[in-house]
């Protein structure tokens, strides 16, 4: 692993490490507002059991981000009097992004680190840390890391950046059209919206064009890919299977450039 590689996977550690605390005292500070006399049994309990996990210190960042996410629309519905699904779909997703970078950086290697993922995951970080209201400090030095590597960026390659668009492309119809109405949903269960996201997370994951299809088609053949299914078909919710025909028919795209 080359020294701008390492310098890469340094910074962005160290950023997740700074976030860490901020993230459990913006989610600790809700739930008791949320719930006074029962917040620990109601929102830490259930995940320190999940996780086989004795006190909710131990959870680690991506222990948090499930948190955040499982308790979504109870968080935001507090936060914002004028609260309405899918307002904060955008924030979602830098927290999706914050999930992916947590993973990327815990398995390390140097195919998966380039000047434009640590931009990329600069920015992430960013709107992550403005979103769990972390301290001006620290927002204003992810914002100059962030400003110093963007300036540093070579140029893409043409075929590198259409590839990537349509990547882009295929993990926005997935993320838009199935797992943030999960997300939204009050009525599926927790278990399956865990599955829904980590999948997402498995899929952006993925290097390649070619991975996220395989992926994507082999999940929805599992067992417990068709379990989901029919958990979201029951509540009137699109899954992965309702837009294969749409994700493929984008894939075909890359052959025809």
């Amino acid at each position: 692993m080359n020294k701008d590689t390492i310098r890469s996977y340094t910074i962005l550690f160290q950023y997740l490490l700074l976030l860490k605390e901020p993230t459990y005292v913006f989610l600790v500070q809700v739930f008791q507002h949320i719930s006074p006399s029962t917040w620990w049994e109601d929102f830490i309990m259930p995940v320190l059991q999940r996780e086989e996990k004795e006190n909710f210190k131990y959870l680690d960042m991506a222990d948090l981000l499930n948190v955040l996410k499982l308790n979504w629309n109870r968080i935001f519905k507090y936060l914002d009097e004028k609260y309405y699904y899918g307002k904060y779909d955008n924030e979602y997703k830098a927290v999706s992004k914050v999930h992916w970078i947590r993973t990327v950086v815990a398995h390390a290697n140097e195919v998966d680190m380039s000047p434009f993922v640590l931009v990329s995951s600069l920015s992430a970080l960013l709107d992550y840390s403005r979103l769990i209201q972390a301290d001006e400090s620290l927002v204003q030095k992810l914002e100059l890391d962030w400003i110093k590597y963007q300036k540093a960026l070579p140029e893409k390659s043409q075929k590198n950046k259409k590839e990537d668009e349509l990547k882009a492309k295929i993990l926005s119809v997935i993320e838009n059209k199935v797992l943030l109405k999960a997300i939204n949903s009050e009525d599926l269960p927790n278990e399956y919206k865990l599955s829904i996201d980590r999948t997402a997370l498995r899929l952006r994951s993925m290097r390649t064009i070619e991975e996220v299809i395989g992926f994507f088609n082999g999940a929805m053949g599992s067992e417990r890919g068709r379990e989901v299914q029919e958990e979201l078909s029951s509540l009137g919710l699109l899954s992965f299977g309702d837009i294969k025909d749409e994700v493929n028919e984008l894939y075909k795209m890359t052959a025809e450039n």
